[in-house]
């Protein structure tokens, strides 16, 4: 889940973000953006700030209002401007963030191991499901749609439904990282079924 938060703070900005629903500054101090707090209401006196990148070490934009005391970045105001959950938010901007599917499954894989896989365990079952039909959509398709690869996410897929079903969220999350361990390997296999398909074809040209 960092991966996807990191890709997200630095590659949208919230001046950006506010511009799109018409918020503008009312004033601006260096780098600093002042503006009417639109979290809470009566705000006469610009009390909401946006701070640039690599204000406290960080290489993205954030924001602090010192009247409702909201805070800190993109995905926190969305949630707090439109009152929708965190998650909700998180989606909201995945949607236009460009992955990297290699890089994202390697940050996944250190969470988990540093027992920081970053899921609310209560309720997100479906933010796994969409990492894990992700990674196999995605694998799918590196494959260019083989057959065998087809079949063998088919019942993959009905497995891993049932689970969700169940909303065993423990045994989903143990599923998923089993599968991004196993993914490379399949990868491997593949290439190497491609190869021996190749010599054999070569074979019987000659």
């Amino acid at each position: 889940m960092n991966y996807y938060v990191n890709k997200i703070l630095q590659e949208k900005s919230i001046t950006s973000f506010l511009e799109e629903r018409n918020i503008y500054p009312q004033k601006k101090s260096g780098e600093k953006s002042f503006y009417l707090c639109h979290i809470h209401q009566g705000d006469t006196s610009p009390s909401f700030i946006v701070y640039p990148a690599g204000t406290k070490g960080r290489d993205y934009q954030t924001y602090y209002c010192f009247s409702c005391h909201s805070g800190i970045t993109l995905i926190n105001l969305k949630s707090d401007l439109d009152k929708v959950s965190t998650k909700e938010s998180l989606k909201h901007f995945m949607k236009g963030v460009e992955i990297n599917h290699g890089e994202a499954k390697k940050s996944i894989v250190d969470d988990y191991k540093k027992g920081e896989l970053g899921i609310e365990r209560n309720n997100d079952i479906e933010s796994i499901m969409l990492f894990i039909n992700s990674t196999c959509r995605r694998h799918i398709v590196e494959c260019d749609y083989d057959d065998a690869e087809i079949d063998f996410f088919e019942i993959f897929f009905e497995k891993v439904d049932k689970i969700a079903r169940s909303r065993n969220l423990n045994t989903l999350e143990e599923v998923y990282d089993i599968l991004l361990r196993g993914i490379d390997k399949r990868v491997e296999n593949y290439i190497k079924r491609q190869e021996d398909t190749d010599i054999s074809s070569l074979s019987w040209k000659i």
